[in-house]
């Protein structure tokens, strides 16, 4: 018996679905209490029945909404140690291009560096895209431009904080990781994980939720406009990308601080293309490909780049 596909946002009673699957009611109890533990969004609200919280992503309800190829193969979970790990699994397995996988709630669940990536239950969405783009390696760098615009555009807010955040005044809106499985000249796949975060309550420190700009959003409908958009910017040229992403930028025209491999840089971001982030720095343009980046403060208005 799984409840799983028939739950819905709407309040079923425990004697209903006892009699649709042939059971006592004790029996329904405890696998509604197998997917809480195993950390689904279902709510119990006695006598009445139970459903699951509102917006939840479940494969019925994001198929519901999808409008392109991207999602078509997804696999949702409740819990597990990182959906990057599983999205790895996945693909050397063969799964296709624009296989999604997303789970609830992550033990694992990392950021940039192996930093932790913090998931209240039901506070956002958390999530791996396969990714096998016919893209040359010397083009891999523009994949996550082109990810950074697809978020920006699917949440409607916010300014995107080279590399790999989505920012706005009150703190980081979301984030990207990407891992690349490069074989020779290759890329064989890429693994894009994304995590947004939607409801505004329960958030660390520096963390703000969709929810806090925008009045009402639904988790299933973010994703799949989110999935639509992906697909979308992964079709476009680097001229197409480079100036949604400088669009949309909250990095341009900033004094900013990289912690690099080779030490700590300081200076003007004035420009972006497919090579890295170009740091003005005692009157020397430096191209950074690879670092992370801290706003010290705003310089005036935005930087326009050239080009």
């Amino acid at each position: 018996m799984d409840l799983l596909p028939i739950l819905t946002e709407q309040i079923q009673s425990g004697e209903a679905m006892a009699e649709r699957f042939g059971v006592t009611r004790v029996a329904v109890w405890k696998q509604i209490q197998r997917l809480q533990n195993e950390g689904y969004p279902v709510v119990s609200e006695k006598p009445k029945g139970y459903r699951l919280l509102p917006g939840t992503p479940t494969p019925a309800a994001l198929q519901a909404h999808l409008k392109g190829s991207f999602g078509q193969q997804y696999h949702y979970f409740g819990t597990v140690a990182s959906t990057q790990d599983v999205a790895r699994q996945l693909a050397d397995a063969g799964a296709p291009h624009g296989t999604v996988v997303l789970a609830e709630k992550q033990t694992q669940g990392r950021g940039r560096r192996g930093k932790v990536w913090s998931t209240p239950l039901g506070s956002g969405l958390y999530f791996t895209v396969v990714l096998k783009p016919q893209l040359a390696l010397s083009e891999l760098s523009l994949l996550p431009l082109m990810a950074g615009v697809a978020v920006r555009e699917a949440c409607g807010v916010g300014l995107l904080k080279w590399p790999n955040d989505l920012i706005t005044e009150k703190g980081k809106m979301a984030g990207l990781l990407l891992e690349a499985d490069v074989r020779g000249e290759e890329v064989h796949h890429v693994l894009l994980g994304i995590g947004i975060n939607v409801v505004p309550e329960g958030l660390p420190e520096g963390a703000v939720g969709l929810g806090s700009h925008v009045r009402k959003v639904s988790r299933v409908e973010l994703l799949a406009r989110l999935l639509e958009s992906l697909e979308t910017w992964l079709g476009m040229t680097e001229l197409a990308v480079l100036s949604a992403w400088r669009k949309y930028n909250g990095t341009l025209g900033r004094k900013v601080r990289v912690q690099t491999p080779r030490g700590l840089l300081e200076g003007l971001a004035v420009d972006l293309d497919a090579r890295g982030l170009w740091i003005e720095h005692q009157d020397t343009r430096i191209c950074i490909t690879a670092g992370d980046v801290s706003l010290v403060e705003p310089v005036g208005r935005q930087h326009h780049a050239e080009g």
